[in-house]
C-alpha cells in the first residue's frame, strides 16, 4: 500500500511591479515548488513560462501540465481565468509487507480448467515496475514515467509482487496468477523507495489510455483527493477501461468510520478491501461506503526480484500483506471476465463483479466488504444444441434447441463479439459478407445469468464481396439479405454505393425483383422510358398494377432521384399496407402528395421519420435507405 501524500502549506508575500504590462517580477522569494495546473480548455505553457515556471510535462488526455514554479506564482496562476485548478505535485508511496491461498479462495482455478485464463486482456500495472527477467512472469511492454529511469524494471519489489498475483505463469514453478495468460504492462510511476507524484500517476493513466489498456491496477493510496487525478481517471473510465485500486491500509480494528483513500474513493474506481484466509476483514483494511468488493490481502505469496527477496529463502518469491495485494486479485478476476465476454463494456463487467461476489458480513453491500469476496465463478455450460443448417450467398442459418427448461433465450457471438442478445427463435440467421467466421452461442437463464460460450463453429462465406460495405455497418444485413435474393446487385467495380441517391428507375427495378414483376424489356406508356431501358419491363408492370402514374407531362423521369414521399407511395401500393392509425409528422399535411401513404408506411414500421418529428417528404432517398425500406417490407426481422 501507499504512504500518505504530504501537503505542505506555505505563507507567501507576492510583490508585483505595476508598470510591467506582461511579465511579473518577484521579491527576493526564491522558493520553488512542483505543481500540476489544470486548465479549463487548453494547457498554456507560455503563461507558465511568463511566471518564471519550467514546464516538465504537458498531458494530452486532460488540459493539464506539470511544472516547477516560484512559490509566489501559485496565487497568480489560481486567479487566471483560463486556469481551473492548481495543486502541488504531491508524493505517493507504497506500504506493503506480508499465500497462494487467494487464487483458490477466488475460484480462479475453476476458470483455468475451462480455458479461461485472461488471454488477450491487457492490464497496466501502475507501480514500481516489474522484474522483466523473472522466470514466472512475461511482461508484454510498458514505460518508465519517472525522470531517472531508462527502463521499467522493478527496483523495489512491490510492482513485481502485484504482477505475480495477477499473471504469474502456469508453468509448474513458483506461484500461479489469477489470470496467467493476461498481458501485463509495467508502467513505472513509483521509484525505488515506492514513491511517486501525482504527475507521474497522471502520466501513467495517460499511457494506459493511449495504449488501449483494458484494466488499470493501482495498488497505492493517499488520504487527500486530487481534482486533476480524478479527471484523468474519469476519462479512462469513459474510454471503457476498468480501474481497480486498493482501498487503503489505514483502517481501524473496530472497522468504524470512512477511511477509504484515493484514488479508490472515486466513483469510477473499484475500491478493494482486504480479507484473511478466514474471510474476515484484515484489521488494517480501510472501511467506508466506497468499498466495492473484498479480496485476499493477508500473507499473499507472490513474485519479487531476487535482489529484493527479504525472507530467509531468496528465491524470487515472498509474502506481503495489504490492500495493495487485494487489488490485483480483482484485476485478475476482471481479466477472466473480459476474456469470456470481450464485447461487454467496462460497466457491464463491473456489474458482473458485483453480482458474482460472495456476500460477507452484513447482508447486502456493506462498508467492510462491499458486495463481498470476488469470485471467478465459472459460468454454466450453454445447454444448447446448435447446428449449422445452411450457408450460401451471405446467409448463414443455424438451428438452436434449448436443453433445459430454465433457459429463456440465447446470445449469439461472431468472432468473439456479441451480435444478438436474448434470441428466442428455434433458428438464427446471420447475413454476412464474404469471409471466415467463428460463431458461438450462450444460454440466458431465467434468472438473467448467462452461460459460458459454446465451442466455436467456423463458417466460410463465399459471397457477396462489396468493397464499400463492412459487416459492422448497421445497414449491411439488409443489403446482404436483398443481395442473396437477387433484389440488389453491385456495380462492375465491386461496390454497392450505399450513399448514392437511388433513381426512380432503380427503385422500381428493385421493387419489381422483390415482387417478381415481369422484367421483359418492352415499350411503356411513358415517353421518356425507352424500351431498351433496363427497367422498362418493371416500370410498365408497376404502372399496369396502379403502383405509379408518372408526371402530368407524360414522363416518368427514370434518372431522377426518388423522394421519400414517392417512395412511400410506391411501397404502400405495392405491399398494400393498411390504413394507418392517427400518426403525425410536423411536415406532412393533407396538402402533401402521398400523405396517406406516408402514414401507412410509418405504421408498417418501414420508417419512423426523423427524431425532430419530421418526415422530410421531398428529400431524395439514398440507396442504403431504399435497401433498408425494401428489406423491412419483405422481412419483419429487419424492422
Amino acid at each position: 500500500m501507499m504512504k500518505k501524500w504530504c501537503l505542505v502549506f506555505f505563507s507567501v508575500v507576492l510583490a508585483m511591479m505595476s508598470f510591467l504590462p506582461v511579465a511579473f517580477t518577484f521579491a527576493a522569494e526564491t522558493k520553488r515548488v512542483n505543481v500540476i495546473i489544470l486548465f479549463k480548455k487548453h494547457a498554456d505553457e507560455k503563461t507558465v513560462e511568463q511566471l518564471q515556471g519550467k514546464v516538465y510535462r504537458q498531458f494530452e488526455v486532460i488540459p493539464a501540465l506539470s511544472a516547477n514554479v516560484p512559490l509566489a506564482s501559485i496565487d497568480i496562476l489560481r486567479q487566471l481565468p483560463e486556469v481551473e485548478y492548481v495543486q502541488q505535485d504531491e508524493t505517493v508511496a507504497i506500504d506493503g509487507q506480508v499465500a497462494d491461498w487467494g487464487v483458490k479462495k477466488t475460484k480462479a482455478t475453476d476458470m483455468h480448467v475451462r480455458g479461461v485464463t485472461g488471454k488477450g486482456v491487457k492490464i497496466a500495472i501502475l507501480d514500481t515496475g516489474i522484474d522483466t527477467k523473472h522466470p514466472d512472469l512475461h511482461v508484454s511492454g510498458g514505460a518508465c514515467l519517472l525522470s531517472y529511469c531508462p527502463t521499467y524494471n522493478d527496483d523495489n519489489g512491490h510492482g513485481t509482487h502485484v504482477a505475480g498475483i495477477i499473471a504469474a505463469k502456469n508453468n509448474h514453478i513458483g506461484v500461479l496468477g489469477v489470470a496467467p495468460d493476461a498481458s501485463i504492462y509495467a508502467v513505472k510511476v513509483l521509484n525505488r523507495f515506492g514513491e511517486g507524484t501525482v504527475s507521474t500517476i497522471l502520466a501513467g493513466i495517460e499511457w494506459a489510455i493511449q495504449n488501449h489498456m483494458d484494466i488499470i491496477n493501482l495498488s497505492f493510496a493517499t488520504p487527500k483527493g486530487s481534482p486533476v487525478l480524478k479527471e484523468a481517471i474519469d476519462k479512462a473510465y469513459q474510454k471503457g477501461i476498468l480501474i481497480v485500486a486498493a482501498a487503503g491500509n489505514n483502517g481501524n480494528r473496530n472497522g468504524i468510520g470512512d477511511t477509504v483513500e484515493y484514488p479508490a474513493k472515486y466513483d469510477s474506481v473499484i475500491a478493494v478491501s482486504a480479507i484473511n484466509n478466514q474471510n474476515v476483514r484484515a484489521a488494517y483494511s480501510a472501511t467506508g461506503p466506497a468499498v466495492e468488493v473484498a479480496a485476499p490481502g493477508e500473507e499473499i505469496y507472490s513474485t519479487v526480484p531476487v535482489a529484493y527477496d527479504s525472507d530467509s529463502n531468496p528465491d524470487g518469491y515472498t509474502w506481503m500483506s495489504g490492500t495493495s495485494m487485494a487489488a490485483p486479485f480483482v484485476s485478475g478476476i476482471l481479466a477472466l471476465y473480459k476474456q469470456q465476454y470481450p464485447d461487454k463494456t467496462n460497466v457491464e463487467l463491473r456489474q458482473m463483479l458485483r453480482a458474482n461476489a460472495l456476500d460477507l458480513g452484513a447482508p447486502g453491500k456493506d462498508n467492510w466488504y462491499g458486495y463481498g469476496l470476488v469470485q471467478a465463478k465459472p459460468n454454466k455450460p450453454p445447454q444448447l444444441e446448435v447446428k449449422l443448417q445452411s450457408n450460401a450467398a451471405g446467409v448463414v442459418n443455424f438451428s438452436v434447441t434449448p436443453l433445459a427448461d430454465n433457459i429463456k433465450g440465447y446470445n449469439v457471438y461472431r468472432n468473439g463479439k456479441q451480435i444478438k442478445e436474448l434470441q428466442t427463435s428455434s433458428s438464427f440467421t446471420d447475413y454476412v459478407l464474404k469471409g471466415n467466421y467463428r460463431y458461438q452461442f450462450s444460454s440466458v437463464y431465467s434468472d438473467g445469468t448467462e452461460s459460458a460460450l459454446s465451442n466455436p463453429m467456423t463458417v466460410t462465406v463465399s459471397a457477396p464481396d462489396y468493397k464499400d460495405l463492412t459487416n459492422d455497418i448497421w445497414y449491411a444485413p439488409p443489403i446482404i439479405y436483398l443481395s442473396s435474393r437477387g433484389i440488389v446487385t453491385g456495380y462492375n467495380n465491386g461496390t454497392i454505393k450505399p450513399n448514392d441517391f437511388v433513381t426512380r428507375a432503380e427503385a422500381v427495378a428493385m421493387l419489381g425483383r422483390a415482387l417478381h414483376l415481369d422484367s421483359t424489356k418492352r415499350p411503356t406508356v411513358f415517353k421518356d422510358v425507352d424500351p431498351a431501358n433496363f427497367a422498362s419491363g418493371y416500370i410498365q408492370s408497376a404502372y399496369e398494377r396502379g403502383w405509379l402514374n408518372g408526371f402530368p407531362d407524360g414522363t416518368f423521369r427514370p434518372k431522377q432521384p426518388i423522394t421519400r414521399a414517392e417512395t412511400a407511395i410506391l411501397l404502400a401500393k405495392a405491399y398494400q399496407f393498411p390504413s394507418a392509425p392517427s400518426l403525425a409528422f410536423k411536415d406532412v399535411t393533407d396538402k402533401v402528395t402521398g400523405h396517406k401513404e406516408i402514414y401507412k408506411v410509418a405504421a408498417a414500421k418501414i420508417t419512423k421519420g426523423y427524431p425532430d418529428g419530421t418526415f422530410k417528404p421531398y428529400q431524395s432517398v439514398k440507396r442504403l435507405e431504399f435497401f433498408v425500406f425494401i428489406a423491412r417490407a419483405e422481412n419483419d426481422a429487419f424492422k
